[in-house]
């Protein structure tokens, strides 16, 4: 009786085990992105029973508040759960180089921290602005979107895990 009601949540928990970043030492995935102007600090506490690090904003374009790009990575105190990075379009009739910045930080960490290229399918929905999800290599992709309540700008979320 008991192997009836446990199977199915062991095929439950393994087949979400199965979705993993290749990259599993904090430090390594705070680092992924150095070499693109997206370094992700140290490793600490955020005070919310969580860990992780993220970068300073990397401004794309000019003038007062443009687009800006973040690599953030969350965990838990020894291991991560997660990498991603967000774009603030702060002036969405300047996105061309905003998105096309994104694009090549995606693929970047798609290689980086999946081992896999990035799937048409998010590229396209980066360029897009639009929400998806894809299997990449032993992980998942997500492309989510945030429209600001003000109605001036929104951003997009390209989440790793």
């Amino acid at each position: 009786m008991w192997k009836l009601v446990i199977a199915p949540f062991l095929l439950l928990v393994s087949a979400n085990c199965l979705a993993e970043l290749v990259v599993t030492s904090p430090s390594e995935a705070c680092s992924l992105l150095s070499g693109s102007g997206l370094p992700g600090g140290t490793w600490r506490d955020q005070e919310d029973g969580t860990w992780g690090c993220s970068s300073d904003y990397l401004d794309i374009g000019a003038g007062s508040l443009p687009n800006n790009l973040a690599y953030y990575v969350d965990g838990g105190v020894v291991s991560i759960t997660q990498v991603k990075l967000v774009l603030n379009y702060n002036k969405p009739s300047s996105k061309e180089s905003a998105t096309k910045a994104l694009l090549s930080a995606s693929s970047r960490l798609s290689q980086k921290a999946l081992g896999v290229k990035l799937p048409a399918s998010i590229s396209k929905a980066i360029n897009s602005g639009k929400p998806t999800t894809s299997e990449a290599g032993s992980g998942v992709i997500d492309v989510l979107r945030e429209d600001w309540p003000n109605g001036k700008g929104y951003e997009v979320h390209v989440v790793m895990r």
